[in-house]
């Protein structure tokens, strides 16, 4: 009987093994609360704009590595809120369309891309370590087919962040700045509801080319960056997309 078990743990083992994705993109969600990011002090503006805004990103991987950007909108994202044509209104932009993070966990390294006006950059650096605790509760959730479990962590600003990851797709990687899980992100709940990014299409079909670095921007730190952004912008406490308000009042 033993060489029988131990053959059919074998071939079980291999089923799984094959079963897992090693490669593929998966396009998600992203859900911003535009209230929830209002700057303080500005919270009369709520009936001025949108709740929310919704769009699509795209995560292409292998084993080791990802690139995470944005999928190519028709026009830049602009939402318009107001009490007619003689009221104030609200324009709103949500900037770096052509921003990408690369991750490469064979190598410790992240490359991003980020825009800014006109211009390009690219931000060499490490990979930031995330100290995630796994749920040890055991509560699981399926997600496009996909069963996933839970971990809990900080943002790079030190925002909570619940995550859903599955061992299924073998690739350590996730939407955003994300990953170092045992498993591939699936959906990430930034500061309870003010960013949730979820996947709405999973497939093995992708070219693993695609998988690479960006290289297209001027090099520059991170401190250089966020220099530049916090004097363009302000500080940016919650993280994620950068929303530009810019008040009309009156007609065309």
């Amino acid at each position: 009987m033993k060489p029988v078990f131990l053959f059919l743990a074998l071939v079980s083992f291999t089923l799984m093994s094959n079963a897992q994705m090693k490669g593929g993109k998966i396009i998600y969600e992203r859900k911003i609360n535009l209230h929830k990011r209002l700057p303080a002090g500005e919270e009369s503006m709520k009936n001025m704009i949108p709740e929310f805004n919704i769009s699509k990103v795209q995560l292409l991987f292998s084993d080791f590595e990802s690139i995470y950007k944005n999928i190519p909108q028709e026009e830049d994202i602009r939402e318009t809120a107001g009490e007619g044509s003689d009221g104030p209104r609200i324009m709103m932009k949500f900037g770096g369309n052509d921003d990408e993070t690369y991750k490469n966990y064979s190598s410790g390294k992240a490359i991003e891309q980020r825009e800014l006006g006109p211009r390009k950059y690219i931000i060499e650096d490490s990979l930031r370590k995330q100290n995630w605790k796994l749920d040890e509760s055991g509560i699981t959730k399926e997600i496009k087919g996909y069963v996933c479990r839970k971990a809990t962590g900080k943002s790079p600003q030190g925002t909570d962040v619940v995550a859903w990851y599955t061992d299924q797709i073998n690739c350590p990687s996730g939407p955003d700045v994300y990953g170092g899980l045992p498993g591939l992100i699936l959906e990430v709940n930034v500061g309870d509801g003010e960013i949730v990014l979820t996947a709405l299409e999973i497939t093995d079909k992708s070219d693993s080319k695609l998988v690479k670095a960006p290289s297209s921007g001027k090099k520059i730190t991170r401190k250089e960056f966020q220099k530049m952004m916090e004097e363009q912008f302000g500080a940016n406490p919650g993280g994620g997309p950068v929303i530009r308000f810019h008040r009309e009042v009156g007609g065309n």
